[in-house]
């Protein structure tokens, strides 16, 4: 969620910017998130070759595994920087759907790990054991894991459309999030 303060500025002062670790865990959440939502979606609804299907797979319970920690101090920080009550509308609506997208990536992560149906292998570096081993949970979290995945497209597409809009209107919301 980000610091709401930062999204009410006069017209008179330059948008403040998020600290370079904000910025940074954005970026890569961001690059994770949509990497894993797009080649998720490929696998399960394009003819994708078995060996292809099993290389994203792998690759992708390797980098969100990667993603968790760096996900969790994401949250712990933008909690740390709660702001101002929103002042408008508008306000509230960004700090609602920022919320959202919070959530909504968390229980994609969640659920991503408690469906696993074998250990969780991290790059063949280091690997976990399979949290849960009664099928029917596993099968549940599977199941709980989509709905979430296809909750989180949405509100990604959503997030974007906002940026776009902001944007073309002449705010410059993205100078926040760049280095």
């Amino acid at each position: 969620m980000p610091n709401v303060a930062r999204h009410h500025q006069s017209s008179e002062s330059p948008p403040m910017r998020y600290s370079k670790a904000q910025v940074l865990l954005h970026w890569i959440s961001a690059v994770i998130i949509l990497w894993a939502t797009i080649s998720g979606f490929s696998v399960a609804l394009l003819d994708v070759p078995h060996t292809v299907a099993e290389a994203i797979g792998f690759f992708n319970v390797s980098i969100t595994s990667v993603l968790i920690p760096l996900f969790a101090v994401r949250v712990v920080i933008a909690v740390s920087n709660h702001g101002d009550v929103p002042a408008s509308g508008a306000e509230w609506a960004a700090l609602i759907a920022h919320a959202a997208l919070y959530l909504v990536t968390i229980v994609v992560l969640l659920t991503g790990v408690l469906m696993m149906e074998r250990e969780i292998n991290v790059f063949n570096l280091v690997t976990f054991p399979q949290p849960i081993t009664d099928p029917q949970m596993t099968m549940a979290f599977n199941t709980a894991h989509r709905y979430a995945c296809v909750l989180l497209a949405g509100l990604l597409f959503l997030h974007i459309a906002a940026v776009v809009k902001h944007h073309l209107s002449g705010n410059a919301i993205l100078k926040r999030m760049s280095w």
